[in-house]
């Protein structure tokens, strides 16, 4: 495949300066690893007050009384995170889209790795983020012990 050298794009990203590559893996990441922490940290808060046996209990033990605070809290946190995270993304997605038109004419719209990493961010944080808000609905809205 004999390709002319002046019809290859120049990506990766030659606009790319204000994208940083922490902020590229923050929107990425940040709200599948909120979500998963709030999951797995909000299991054992809602769940082993109730059944640190095998038997279930019809309240939470004695003296962890904080553990229902601080399932909230981690509700709210990991909601937050996973929203910021949508906003670094759509922030860094715009960023990419509004590249200038380059010296030869053609219009480079951005279809490189930055824009994907940032159009992926977003739709990450922003499901994740609909998955925090899902699960904190469910955490608030069941009886803990069943009792």
């Amino acid at each position: 495949m004999n390709t002319p050298a002046n019809s290859l794009s120049q990506r990766p990203g030659p606009y790319r300066g204000p994208v940083s590559f922490a902020a590229l893996a923050f929107g990425l990441a940040g709200g599948p690893l909120a979500w998963a922490i709030e999951v797995n940290v909000g299991y054992g808060l809602a769940s082993w007050p109730c059944f640190p046996g095998e038997r279930r209990m019809q309240l939470p033990l004695y003296g962890y009384g904080w553990s229902w605070p601080a399932l909230v809290a981690i509700l709210f946190a990991a909601a937050f995170v996973a929203l910021v995270a949508l906003w670094v993304s759509w922030r860094n997605f715009q960023q990419v889209r509004a590249e200038p038109r380059r010296e030869d004419g053609h219009e480079d719209t951005g279809a490189g790795r930055t824009r994907f990493l940032a159009l992926w961010g977003v739709v990450f944080s922003g499901g994740f983020a609909l998955a925090s808000l899902a699960t904190g609905v469910a955490y608030l809205t069941i009886p803990r012990c069943g009792g």
